[in-house]
């Protein structure tokens, strides 16, 4: 009997089921007006996003950084070896950076500064070029964006009372940090800070270790000007990387200097130690003689040896800081681009379109419930 009952008993479940999925649809349906409602109240508040947010173009670059690896086991990394001092990674490749430290450069103080004082030409300039720094922080160079002022003045709202109130407070911190003795330190005002988030929030940089290219790019309201920052970030990054990588080169050869006096001077005393013994030993044949001269002359081959691979380093270490290498070989130069990169109108209308029907749709299954709830709360 039991085993009877199971079939019926799956049957009422599924047949549960479905009438709870037919009773939810025909409760979309009946609300089908006021789905389509909030659905194009959503649909024109997207439109209005898409038409009024600000037009921006973005301009990109590709650069493929030089490695400039010594050859395993060779060269200082081998000499070094001999000596027993571990160089690492970064001595071994002459001192170049990784790319993945590339966008802790960008993001670092004294490289933004050098970015806001590139020099553009925007259309309220009227021909006249200015700083980037000037085009941020002078609102008569910028486009008037409505949906910026609405947002900063409902949404920011908070956000601009409290920064209202701590103004002087910030103040005085930037003045203290400034009157502070202690290694280089860097202040950045509260005009600098807000420029500074811009235009951080403006550059695109991606490295790609694995097919080993670097992509920068920035976004601004003008294509122009996009390109020129980007062609801008590119020099400054090189400017950078290529300080970084003669300042190891000769730290490298000071490195290589010492070592080779010590060599010479290694080299010299073995050499004087082993003439000194054949001089005084000469025609001895014991068997203690002639062990202490074989000792002698290995210590005197290890010497030369080292003395000899480190006077060619030391060549090398010279040219290389004399040498004016490429360090970032641009592949892909910037360009002006002629389609904006933002707003994307299809897409933000699509977003808003699926946003007002989930929003309608969650509205009508979930208010018979809120009901059912405020009724017995009030009841209680």
């Amino acid at each position: 009997m039991e085993q009877l009952n199971h079939p019926v008993i799956n049957s009422v479940e599924n047949n549960s089921d479905e009438i709870d999925l037919t009773e939810l649809l025909r409760k979309l349906w009946a609300k089908r007006i006021f789905i389509l409602k909030v659905t194009a109240l959503f649909l024109l508040l997207g439109l209005f996003v898409a038409l009024f947010s600000p037009v921006q173009y973005t301009s990109t670059c590709t650069v493929v950084p030089q490695s400039g690896k010594d050859k395993p086991g060779g060269g200082l990394g081998g000499v070094a070896a001999m000596m027993g001092v571990n160089l690492g990674t970064t001595m071994m490749n002459e001192g170049t950076l990784s790319p993945v430290i590339y966008p802790e450069i960008v993001k670092s103080v004294p490289f933004t500064r050098e970015i806001m004082k590139t020099k553009v030409i925007v259309e309220k300039s009227k021909g006249r070029s200015i700083d980037l720094q000037d085009y941020y922080s002078d609102s008569q160079y910028q486009k008037f964006n409505l949906l910026g002022v609405i947002k900063k003045y409902t949404l920011g709202l908070p956000g601009v009372l409290f920064g209202a109130l701590r103004s002087d407070k910030a103040s005085q911190v930037v003045e203290h940090a400034m009157s502070s003795d202690s290694v280089t330190i860097y202040t950045l005002t509260k005009e600098e800070k807000l420029v500074y988030d811009v235009i951080q929030k403006s550059i695109q940089i991606e490295p790609n270790p694995k097919d080993g290219y670097v992509t920068l790019g920035y976004t601004f309201s003008e294509a122009q000007v996009a390109a020129v920052v980007t062609d801008q970030l590119y020099r400054k990054l090189e400017a950078y990387v290529s300080r970084f990588k003669t300042e190891k080169l000769e730290d490298n050869l000071a490195f290589v200097e010492q070592s080779y006096e010590t060599a010479r001077k290694d080299f010299i005393n073995a050499q004087n130690r082993l003439a000194l013994f054949q001089d005084a030993n000469r025609g001895l044949t014991t068997a203690s003689a002639i062990s202490m001269e074989t000792r002698l002359r290995n210590e005197y081959d290890v010497a030369y040896t080292l003395y000899r691979e480190l006077a060619t380093q030391r060549e090398q270490a010279k040219i290389a800081v004399k040498e004016n290498q490429t360090i970032l070989t641009l592949v892909n130069p910037p360009y002006v681009p002629l389609e904006k990169s933002s707003p994307r109108k299809s897409i933000i209308l699509i977003g808003f379109l699926f946003l007002g029907i989930v929003v309608a749709c969650g509205w009508v299954l979930s208010t018979p419930y809120l009901k059912e709830l405020f009724k017995e709360i009030r009841e209680e």
